[in-house]
């Protein structure tokens, strides 16, 4: 009785969110239109475009972006008693001017969620809703709405409640305007809101940027402003804090070309937080309601440190993993004990391609199993590459946990790892705070230093070529090997899980992807032939793809592909293609013109207003790329000697440098291509110097060779 009275509960409370259905959402989106296109914003109104953005691809007349965050209670049988819920609106609003085609293509589409409503972990129903609305203007002033009959399903072969619409936008053209919005409706309950960050500046010029927000006073609603972004003119609007933007003339656009837009991009990152919700911690610096515009960083800190600190609860291993800390006690160093347990993590991630535990997992598993093996360390915090500074914390779940050792090794979360002597480069050359007390450690002692960085010569991609011309084709055979943060992100790609297993599974004595599995020896066996069918369709369409990526043209065939070298015990990852390019040899008259630049990869070509520059170059981490080619020499020919000398060029400064040499040696041309990015980051006055190198590299991809008729 007791059992049929719960699920007769559950179905009451669950009959409200069935219910709601299309006819809903467009009854929803109907109220969402009147009420946005109603809006007086008069800077909506202006049509008009200066000459001076004649040569820019689309530009942003007017952009508007309106937070509203109200706290209600509401009585819930699973909470017994009163819970607290977020209901929040975002609306982002954008007049844009249409100048190329590459803008057209840009803003002719969406896909977007219309709603989807889903139970929390306590039983509690949110609900989210997204409403899209278009207008197109023509040059002659005349305005059409897109119609919700233009709108597409998109849910096709998808399931479960989620449910999102594609947008074609009908005769959209160059010259045209688009007046369009994004309405996101959400109600979240004993829960906090995803951050928001606003931008000021975009891919395009902004001529009129304003943002207001409304968030309910009872809330803790914390910001940060970065980079020279203005500050929010700050007030009170009944129960509600308000917070107002309005900027005018953002010329400044974002480059696309070595640029880290968190580093330097002006933007305001802002978090609303209940001050004591159910389903999670909550940060000191959060408990204080109302408004904390650029909080004391030092205080964030500690939220990040307390919840680590509290941790109580111990770690159950599999029984696999116990025979690994069985085993890894067996060997003599503190450092080898913790490369050998990490690095069993790193083989468990590139296996199934995903972190063997998420970053909080691992901030308390690893340091568990080294207090099972008496080795000691002590703990980090830091911020990654796509996150504010640490001296610029704005919320804790920004900051990074990690663990060192007291010879200073570091070990990072899991999610770019590809080994214990590797940092991940996201983690390289930033500002860290560590302590070494072994508990209750939130208050410190702690002490500042900044995480080790790379160096060009650490993470270096070769390419090795034999080529050999065959009529109009050109066989080719390729080997490219990958060090240090080369390695991030590829091995999965193109090694199968059985290969992994057998390379990074030695020490563990693994010898079949099954043994990777906590399962029993049946269902183990099963997953893993599973897998192995995946695998035989996913590798060579990875292979396809990387090789016409490599020559932005898809080749004719590819004979064999093969993994040389896994990458494992800090080893390079290694890789050959053997395949038939077309395109590539053209007879003239009786001697053979062959395009050996398009043999050294796609380079990057810098153009248009990209040329020029007001920012900082900001690579991901320092880097060399080093081509050699052999090309055979069919027989009865030889390399005019005009080719050859054009083939010589170097260039070499503090920021970069870039080599090529070409001979004839043994019946065969070879050239050596070079180019080395020797830091993360250049100051402004060494873009000349980049740009150069760049064009001389694109440049090179156009060079020829005429063979000679002897």
């Amino acid at each position: 009785m007791k059992k049929l009275f719960t699920m007769l509960l559950l179905a009451v409370i669950a009959l409200p969110t069935l219910a709601f259905d299309d006819n809903d959402y467009q009854k929803f989106v109907k109220e969402v239109k009147q009420d946005v296109w109603g809006r007086n914003l008069p800077q909506f109104n202006n049509r008009k475009v200066s000459a001076q953005y004649k040569d820019e691809s689309a530009v942003i007349l007017a952009r508007y972006e309106e937070l509203t965050v109200d706290l209600s209670k509401k009585f819930n049988i699973f909470a017994f008693g009163n819970l607290k819920q977020n209901t929040a609106t975002h609306l982002k609003r954008n007049l844009i001017k249409i100048n190329d085609k590459a803008a057209l293509d840009k803003f002719s589409t969406f896909d977007f969620r219309t709603y989807d409503r889903s139970f929390n972990e306590l039983m509690l129903r949110e609900d989210h809703r997204t409403v899209l609305g278009v207008k197109v203007i023509k040059p002659d002033g005349t305005v059409k709405e897109v119609s919700t009959d233009d709108y597409q399903d998109a849910n096709e072969g998808k399931k479960g409640q989620e449910k999102r619409t594609k947008l074609a936008v009908p005769d959209l053209q160059v010259g045209d305007l688009i007046d369009y919005f994004i309405y996101d409706f959400d109600v979240i309950k004993e829960d906090n809101l995803d951050p928001t960050l606003f931008i000021f500046c975009a891919d395009y010029p902004i001529l009129d940027y304003q943002i207001h927000c409304a968030i309910d006073k009872n809330l803790c609603t914390q910001y940060r402003t970065m980079n020279g972004a203005p500050d929010f003119k700050s007030g009170k609007n009944g129960d509600n804090i308000t917070l107002d933007a309005h900027v005018k003339s953002i010329n400044k656009t974002l480059p696309d070309y070595a640029f880290n837009a968190i580093a330097q991009a002006p933007f305001t990152l802002l978090y609303v937080t209940n001050t004591n919700v159910g389903l999670y911690y909550t940060p000191e610096s959060a408990k204080q309601k109302g408004l904390q515009a650029n909080p004391d960083a030092k205080v964030i800190q500690k939220d990040a440190w307390q919840p680590w600190s509290d941790y109580k609860l111990k770690w159950t291993l599999y029984k696999k993993m116990t025979k690994m800390v069985k085993d890894a006690k067996k060997l003599k160093t503190d450092e080898e004990k913790a490369d050998y347990v990490y690095n069993y993590m790193v083989m468990q991630t590139l296996l199934f391609k995903q972190p063997y535990e998420n970053a909080y997992n691992f901030s308390t598993l690893f340091p568990s199993i080294l207090d099972r093996l008496k080795v000691e360390y002590g703990r980090g915090i830091t911020t990654s590459l796509y996150n504010e500074p640490l001296d610029q914390l704005i919320n804790y779940s920004d900051a990074t946990r990690f663990i060192i050792l007291k010879n200073g090794k570091c070990y990072f979360p899991l999610k770019r790892a590809v080994g214990a002597n590797i940092i991940p480069s996201i983690y390289q050359n930033r500002d860290a705070i560590r302590t070494d007390k072994p508990k209750k450690f939130a208050k410190g002692p702690f002490t500042s230093f900044r995480i080790a960085g790379s160096d060009a010569s650490d993470n270096i991609e070769t390419v090795d070529i034999d080529a050999v011309i065959d009529g109009g084709m050109m066989n080719i055979r390729r080997q490219n090997t990958m060090s240090g943060c080369k390695k991030e992100g590829v091995i999965p790609i193109y090694t199968t899980a059985e290969e992994l297993i057998k390379a990074w599974g030695k020490p563990y004595e693994y010898t079949t992807f099954a043994d990777a599995y906590n399962y029993k020896e049946s269902e183990a066996k099963a997953r893993a032939a599973e897998r192995a069918e995946r695998d035989k369709k996913d590798i060579p369409e990875n292979f396809a793809k990387e090789v016409k990526a490599y020559h932005d043209k898809a080749p004719v065939k590819i004979n064999s592909t093969k993994v040389l070298n896994f990458g494992e015990n800090n080893l390079p990852f290694s890789y050959t293609v053997n395949y038939q390019m077309d395109g590539l040899v053209k007879k003239a008259g009786r001697n053979l013109v062959v395009s050996v630049g398009q043999l050294f990869g796609q380079q990057t070509h810098i153009e248009g207003k990209e040329r020029k520059r007001s920012d900082a170059i900001f690579f991901d981490y320092p880097r060399t790329y080093a081509v050699t080619l052999a090309l055979t020499i069919p027989s009865g020919y030889s390399v005019s000697p005009e080719s050859l000398q054009k083939l010589n060029e170097s260039v070499d400064n503090d920021a970069v440098s870039f080599m090529t040499r070409a001979e004839v040696s043994n019946g065969k041309l070879v050239i050596d291509f070079k180019k080395i990015y020797k830091h993360q980051q250049e100051p402004l006055v060494n873009w000349n110097k980049v740009l150069d190198m760049l064009d001389r590299a694109y440049a090179f991809t156009s060079r020829q060779v005429i063979l000679k008729k002897n």
